[in-house]
């Protein structure tokens, strides 16, 4: 099971080798360790998930690596934010934080000019929005609770590159403890075989449930890409940022959306179900699409934005 998983994940993203870790931080950590020794510098984009952020700012300056981030919606950000040690550039597309896609031109160039390595964290796309080996990273992320496994609660991380990088993973994993157990490859296997459908389906009603909301006087914005983008994105996404009138209103929907869970509003629910957390902006709320039809969920939030 374990070669033949990894073999189909490979395929999905078109790399050579893939691995698949405990969690998908363990798969960002393990990735990073593998990449850089200390000494080095790791330039990321400030546009990645909080988790992975306090990764890096807690836990590089202990191993002697040098951290700094960048804004990748400033396109010459990349070049100026490099450092003579600088060996891993870092980026999440699309980002969790405003669902929009992120430019791979401007670090891939430098990567390749340098002989360094990109990093993309491609977990709000799967491989069948965007597959960023084809763009020009070496290292492809995903943490597999988000899309890759659709029933939720398998908290594993995948790891898509070069046989050479993964084999360097591997050890990383197999030091650091995060082997995951058998069952879980089981159902990673098993939620592959929908991926495609459930993914398509999703960007479908985030594209509809956009529109909608476009419509609706409480909303004063809405963040979700609306085509395909000069670097390849689809013209998809399964997520979205609204942002609202009022915290309060913002507030006020977000206990209506998260009120009707019969768990805590978390990540690891899969895409069977939509779940709604407080976005960047403390007026703005993040949907994360999932199953439902698009009228269920258009009834939904308009009661929560009543």
């Amino acid at each position: 099971m374990p070669d033949t998983l990894s073999r189909r994940l490979a395929d999905l993203e078109g790399a050579e080798a893939a691995l698949v870790l405990a969690s998908g931080m363990a798969a960002t950590t393990c990735s990073i360790l593998a990449l850089l020794r200390p000494g080095d510098h790791l330039l990321a984009s400030s546009r990645i998930r909080q988790s992975t952020r306090l990764l890096l700012q807690q836990e590089l300056p202990a191993l002697g690596v040098a951290l700094s981030f960048i804004d990748p919606r400033d396109t010459r950000g990349w070049r100026r934010g490099l450092e003579r040690t600088t060996r891993v550039l870092l980026m999440e597309t699309p980002s969790m934080e405003d669902a929009q896609p992120v430019d791979c031109k401007p670090p891939r160039m430098l990567a390749r000019e340098l002989g360094i390595a990109l990093l993309v964290d491609s977990t709000a796309a799967s491989p069948v929005l965007f597959r960023p080996l084809e763009h020009g990273a070496d290292v492809v992320i995903h943490d597999a609770a988000f899309l890759l496994d659709g029933a939720g609660g398998n908290a594993v991380g995948v790891v898509c590159g070069s046989e050479g990088v993964i084999e360097e993973v591997r050890a990383k994993m197999l030091t650091w403890g995060a082997v995951p157990h058998p069952a879980a490859l089981a159902q990673l296997d098993r939620e592959l075989d929908t991926l495609e459908v459930r993914v398509l389906r999703q960007s479908a009603t985030t594209s509809t449930v956009a529109g909608w909301a476009t419509t609706q006087a409480a909303v004063s914005r809405v963040d979700v890409p609306a085509g395909a983008d000069p670097d390849g994105h689809q013209a998809g996404s399964t997520t979205m940022v609204l942002t609202l009138d009022s915290v309060a209103r913002a507030t006020r929907c977000l206990d209506v959306l998260i009120g009707r869970e019969a768990t805590p509003t978390s990540a690891w629910r899969g895409t069977h179900a939509t779940y709604a957390v407080r976005a960047e902006e403390a007026s703005a709320i993040r949907l994360h699409i999932g199953l439902e039809s698009p009228a269920l969920l258009t009834e939904r939030l308009a009661e929560a934005l009543a």
